[in-house]
């Protein structure tokens, strides 16, 4: 058994060359409406594509560094956890471009952070970076 422990933690890489983004929209589940995008992938048995749904779970805006290195790409809040927060790091490895992701409680949850910065909103082909 490994010590490893990825909790409150989390990588993201490009897209699979089977995975496409084909629709975004909403999703009501008994009253409560959340944001989704369809993905289509592999193939099933029947050799139809599969549609593959994923919910947002926060959102990342890009952080003005002020000259710290360590400081973090990107950060934002988590949707399903209002006193975390999540942060983002630029990273390439074997020419791939990802994202390292660390949550983590928000210094202090009552004060309300200025929104200054413009969300990531477009991924296409092109991470942005």
């Amino acid at each position: 058994m490994s010590d490893y422990d990825n909790t409150n933690s989390g990588v993201t890489f490009p897209p699979h060359e089977d995975q496409h983004f084909i629709l975004q929209g909403k999703v009501d589940v008994e009253g409560s409406e959340g944001r989704i995008v369809v993905m289509k992938e592999k193939l099933s048995r029947d050799g139809d594509p599969t549609l593959v749904l994923y919910q947002r779970c926060g959102v990342l805006f890009s952080n003005d560094k002020r000259g710290n290195d360590k400081a973090p790409d990107y950060s934002g809040p988590l949707d399903m956890h209002p006193n975390h927060r999540i942060a983002a790091w630029r990273g390439e490895k074997d020419g791939k471009n990802y994202l390292s992701l660390k949550v983590s409680e928000k210094q202090n949850p009552d004060a309300v952070a200025p929104q200054t910065s413009t969300p990531v909103t477009q991924l296409e082909d092109d991470i942005p970076f």
